[in-house]
Formats: structure tokens, C-alpha cells, sequence
């Protein structure tokens, strides 16, 4: 507990705790004060509470469902085969340093979020050479002054600027990166809006048709625009079809609800990415036994042969679940999930049995970090042991890492099923289940992600890519170059000196190198990797 004479801050990471606090959801609200940066194209399910999220939530959530997550798996599967193909060469020799692991992966995540939530393909720079104009299709480029990547990889990059100042003054500043963010602002909700406008025409004629997801055509038909609602083609012709034809969110509430799934859809699955590839490079023995839990699985099976129904609920059982599970454990998104009580309104828990009351007004922060490395929760090996990455903690039963089955839980509170509660429980069932409360990347209860799902199915997706035909090692050319590398004896003292000495930068930049500002992310630094053929491993011991 932090007490200063403006404020009052709790930090809890007790798991009983904090199940109290995410199931009481009018006792301890989101202090939405803290969110309205998120809110530079209209309020939406982030930024709103009380009545107005039940509103939003219950407009929103209808796209999460197990039925679309197959078009993830499938666009999943295609974008991280164009990732690997851009780290290993055309013919699959691999062995290239990789220093661009964190930006690849954020652009893939974005891919995918784009093609499975808004049906604009992105294809990759210097791999993919058909579709449309700028290497997209489904974005119109005429008429802007940036294509829909550029736009929103600028948006993201220069999103700090847009947090701190306003529109206006980042438009007047005569700074180079102040107007880069306005503009990529600017840009970016241009495109889409003509991506709304053209899906509200659709609906309202009758003609949309779109594969998968379509969270744009769920915004626009839980909005209330649709052809049905008395008024022909959009025309409103009689006071019943005024009163029929009332949107049930603003343009601005449905552009804003897009924006924060493109920015909450993108950042988390490319950072559990990002890091599941590091942590597996430092632990060789855990990647082996990951890649030989895929051999099981596939079995030599080519990829665009994989099936959602018989291969992710063994993926989410064994060895690749629990590298996710582990990863996230680690470094999850969000290290603090911020709640808080309201003026006058003083709330008690029980903590160990005592009746602890919190003083109305004060901001309260679930700690993931604290909790997720809390001995109370998790099994370990010794007093550091919750410290490091080691996935087969989650491992039940070894034996079954390759053959686990996993069903959708889904919950069966009544107000949750009302609002769209979250598809999917946050661990398989063959695996590690940690008590409710302790285990905390998606957060929980009521305001639980509801693209926790699309989130692991993503994750899987692509380490089961990348991991089936390739070793992840780090690369050493800070150290040593090809040729002295070659030189060294395979599996010799010399080579376990120079990998050494890559881990031990690795390990300094995923602790001091660390920042957060939407998401925990590796902001100082970069670690290069290399992927290599397995039985080509450079550095294997």
C-alpha cells in the first residue's frame, strides 16, 4: 500500500483476493480516467463502465466465438509461414541473423488481426507479390497520403504522441514525428471509415458477404444498422422508421471499438511471440521437448494439411500450450490491472481469513507479476525457480503432453452470458490449472479479454510453424563471426563460451530493457536470433 496525500494505492496479489475483486465488478470498477487515451476515435468497450460497457460489451462480443477462430488458425498459418520464409531465405536454409524479431512479430500479429478481423489482407514485404495495390487487398489507397499498413504501423509507433498532446497541438507543432503521429492519426481512421461506410452500405442493402470474424460487420449490425429496421436502403421514410433506424453506437463508438481491437489484438500475441522465441533459445532443453511434441502431433503432415478440430486441442494440451502459459507467467501484457473503489464507498475482502477493508477512493492494482511468481500458487524446484522459464511446470502428466484433449468452457453466470462472457478457459484442462485468481494474462471475471481465445489460438498457430522444422538459437555475431564459430569444436567449451555470452545479454535486456506503456514490451534493445534446420543446430548442448 502506497499513502500520499493525494491519493491512496493498493497493490494485491493474493489470489483469493483478487477473485473477490474481478467478480465484484461494481464494488471495484475500472478507473476509466486512466483509459481516455484510448479513446482518440470514440469511447468503446475499453474506456467505458457501469451501463455503458454492459452496452458495448454486449454489441461486441458476439464475433468471439470458437466457430470464427478457425479463420485465425488459417490466417495464423499462412502469415507465419510468410514470416519464416522472410527469416530463412526462399530455400529454407535458414542460418541468417534475425535482429528484427520484435517488429516481425508485432507486423504479423497485425496481419492476422487485420485479415481475420476486418478482411484486409496484408501481405508480406518481400515475400507475397500478388493482390492488391501496396501489397493489400481490401484497403483502397486512392485518395490518401498513406497506405492502410503504413498508417497504422505509424498510428502504433507514434502512439505515445497521441496519448500525451492533443490532435490539434500535434498538428501545429513543427516537429517531425509529432506531425508524422497526426497524420498516421489521421490516415488511419480515413481508411477506416471508408471500410464502415462501406460495410453499413452492404448490410443496409443486403449484400455483405464476409468470411469469418467480420468485426466491422458485427459493429455495424449490433449498432442496429441493418436492412431490416423499416427503412429501405438507408432512407428513412416514416417517424417509425426514424425511431426503428436509431443506431445503437455512435460512427465514433464503432470506429473506436476498431480501433482498440486492432491495438488490444495485436500487441499481447506478438509479445507472448516475441518472448516464447527467446525464452525457448535460452532453454534448449524445453524447445527439444516442444519439438518433439509437435512431431507427435503432425507426424510429418504438411501444414496446409493441419486441422483446427484435431490439432489445437492438442497443441493447447501439450508441450506448445504450456510454452505459451509459461511465457505469459513470465511477462505478462499488463503488469498491473487497474481497479478501484469509489468516494464513500469503503469495500471489504477476506485475506487469510481476516476481514481487510479498502477506504473508498482508492485505486487498486492487481499485480500479475507479484502474483504469477507468488509461491503460494505454483509448483517449483527450488527458492529461484519461479524466477525462470520452465514450461513443464504446466505439465500434468509428460506422458500426455502430445495427446491431451481440450474442451470450451464456457461460463454459466447469467449477466456473463448476457454481455458476452469469454470463449475458452485460460489453460487446457491436461494441463497445470492454478487457483482462480493466480494466473492472470487476460485478467478476469466480467472484464475478462474477450480475444483470449483468438489470442492463444494465434500463439499456437505460430510456434507450431516455426518450431516443427527449425531450432531458434541466439545469434553470437557480436561475439564471433561465422568463420571463428565454424572453427570451434560442435558442442566444444569455446561455443558454450560465446552462446553464453549471448544469453547473458538476452537475460539483461528482458529484465532492464523492459518498459510498458500499452503493453509490457522490450523497449531498449533488441536480442537477434537465428533460425536454423533441426539437426543443423550451431550451438546444441
Amino acid at each position: 500500500m502506497l499513502v500520499s496525500p493525494s491519493k491512496i494505492t493498493v497493490w494485491v496479489c493474493d489470489a483469493d483476493a483478487i477473485s473477490q475483486i474481478t467478480t465484484r465488478r461494481n464494488d471495484f470498477p475500472k478507473p476509466i480516467e486512466i483509459y481516455q487515451s484510448l479513446s482518440i476515435y470514440g469511447i468503446n468497450v475499453v474506456t467505458t463502465e457501469g451501463a455503458m460497457w454492459r452496452h458495448h460489451r454486449k454489441i461486441t462480443s458476439p464475433p468471439f466465438t470458437e466457430k470464427n477462430n478457425h479463420l485465425v488458425w488459417a490466417e495464423s498459418l499462412h502469415q507465419a509461414q510468410s514470416m519464416l520464409t522472410s527469416w530463412v531465405g526462399e530455400t529454407g536454409q535458414g542460418n541468417k541473423t534475425v535482429a528484427t524479431v520484435a517488429k516481425d512479430t508485432m507486423r504479423l500479429s497485425l496481419h492476422i488481426i487485420s485479415r481475420a478481423g476486418f478482411g484486409v489482407r496484408l501481405l508480406w514485404p518481400g515475400v507475397e507479390t500478388t493482390g492488391g495495390e501496396q501489397g493489400e487487398e481490401g484497403a483502397d489507397t486512392e485518395g490518401h497520403k498513406m497506405t492502410y499498413t503504413d498508417a497504422l504501423s505509424s498510428l502504433l509507433h507514434n502512439m505515445l504522441w497521441l496519448m500525451l498532446l492533443p490532435q490539434w497541438l500535434l498538428k501545429l507543432l513543427p516537429f517531425k514525428q509529432p506531425k508524422l503521429a497526426y497524420q498516421s492519426f489521421v490516415e488511419w481512421g480515413k481508411h477506416m471509415n471508408e471500410l464502415f461506410q462501406r460495410k453499413k452500405e452492404a448490410v443496409r442493402d443486403g449484400t455483405e458477404f464476409q468470411e469469418g470474424m467480420d468485426l466491422m460487420g458485427a459493429l455495424v449490425k449490433g449498432a442496429g444498422i441493418t436492412g431490416e429496421n423499416g427503412a429501405a436502403n438507408g432512407r428513412i421514410t416514416s417517424e417509425k422508421d426514424q425511431a426503428s433506424s436509431q443506431q445503437l453506437l455512435s460512427d465514433d463508438e464503432i470506429l473506436g471499438n476498431a480501433y482498440v481491437f486492432i491495438l488490444a489484438g495485436h500487441e499481447t500475441t506478438a509479445n507472448a511471440i516475441h518472448f516464447s522465441l527467446l525464452f525457448l533459445a535460452l532453454k534448449r532443453s524445453s524447445q527439444l521437448h516442444l519439438q518433439e511434441d509437435l512431431d507427435k502431433i503432425f507426424d510429418g503432415t504438411k501444414i496446409d494439411q493441419w486441422d483446427y478440430e484435431r490439432d489445437i486441442p492438442k497443441l493447447f494440451a501439450g508441450m506448445t500450450g504450456a510454452v505459451l502459459n509459461e511465457a505469459l507467467r513470465l511477462i505478462p501484457p499488463v503488469v498491473n490491472i487497474p481497479k478501484s473503489t469509489q468516494k464513500g464507498r469503503p469495500q471489504s475482502l477476506t485475506v487469510d481469513g481476516r476481514k481487510v477493508t479498502i477506504p473508498g477512493g482508492v485505486h487498486v492494482y492487481l499485480d500479475t507479476a507479484a502474483t504469477h511468481r507468488n509461491p503460494k500458487y505454483w509448483p517449483r524446484t527450488s527458492a529461484d525457480d519461479l524466477l525462470e522459464f520452465r514450461p513443464e511446470r504446466w505439465l500434468i502428466d509428460a506422458s500426455k503432453s502430445a495427446n491431451g484433449t481440450t474442451t470450451v468452457t464456457h461460463t454459466t453466470d447469467s449477466e456473463s452470458e448476457e454481455i458476452g462472457g469469454p470463449q475458452g478457459a485460460d489453460t487446457s484442462p491436461s494441463l497445470l490449472r492454478p487457483p482462480k485468481g493466480a494466473y492472470l494474462p487476460f485478467s478476469e471475471g466480467y472484464r475478462a479479454c474477450l480475444g483470449r481465445r483468438f489470442a492463444q489460438v494465434e500463439v499456437l498457430a505460430v510456434l507450431a510453424v516455426l518450431f516443427r522444422d527449425y531450432t531458434v538459437e541466439l545469434a553470437v555475431d557480436e561475439f564471433a563471426s561465422d568463420e571463428e564459430v565454424e572453427k570451434m569444436p560442435k558442442g566444444g567449451e569455446e561455443r558454450q563460451k560465446i552462446y553464453a555470452k549471448a544469453a547473458e545479454r538476452a537475460k539483461v535486456l528482458m529484465t532492464k530493457g523492459m518498459g510498458s506503456i500499452l503493453t509490457l514490451q522490450m523497449r531498449d534493445g533488441q536480442v537477434p536470433v537465428r533460425l536454423v534446420r533441426r539437426g543443423e543446430e550451431r550451438f546444441a548442448f
